[in-house]
């Protein structure tokens, strides 16, 4: 476990380092790195650091976990057992406007998640958004998993390595009607006792 913390440390330096994006490193205040378990279960991977995990010195994710656990409390309650992580490593601006990330930031980003998976080796994936679903699947699977306008979210998706999942982002689940969130929210109780959350 160790060598798992020094090379995730290791990998933090390296990612606050970046310079490989012009635009998100002249708008950045930080990168951002992920952070939880070096041997984590589950892995929470979203498309972008929250401003908030920006601002603070803390890891990814601080603020998705404590959205993600209204619908998914065992995120919060075994956080000790989950490594939350995002592709693109700051947040994505333009003259100090949030946007999306572009497709040469995910690129040049991928290899740092690519490294955060082999150094904490889960049993599962969950993919926050579609956005950020499609592009690991993308990078994943040499022919693509899925047809083009299937719904992802739920759905299981056999890596050799791990296990992805698709959940929806908080926001999304807001949005929906009670009897809907209600169902999803089973729906993650019941995937969380399967990866032993």
């Amino acid at each position: 476990m160790d060598d798992a913390v020094e090379q995730l440390d290791n990998l933090a330096r390296s990612i606050g380092a970046c310079v490989r994006c012009d635009e998100l490193v002249a708008n950045r205040l930080r990168a951002v790195p992920g952070g939880g378990h070096p041997h984590c279960a589950v892995m929470v991977v979203t498309l972008h650091p929250d401003p908030a995990d920006e601002a603070g010195d803390g890891l990814a994710g601080e603020a998705l976990v404590a959205e993600l656990a209204e619908f998914m409390p065992a995120l919060a309650e075994h956080r000790d057992q989950v490594y939350v992580t995002t592709l693109v490593k700051c947040v994505p601006r333009s003259d100090c406007a949030l946007r999306a990330p572009h497709s040469d930031e995910l690129g040049n980003c991928y290899p740092y998640l690519s490294r955060e998976l082999t150094i904490t080796t889960p049993h599962y994936v969950l993919t926050v958004g579609e956005d950020a679903t499609r592009y690991l699947l993308g990078r994943l699977f040499k022919d693509r998993p899925y047809a083009q306008d299937d719904s992802l979210e739920l759905r299981l998706f056999d890596n050799p390595a791990f296990k992805v999942v698709p959940v929806a982002t908080p926001d999304e689940l807001r949005a929906r009607d009670a009897k809907t969130r209600k169902e999803y929210t089973e729906r993650l109780r019941k995937l969380a006792q399967i990866m032993g959350l």
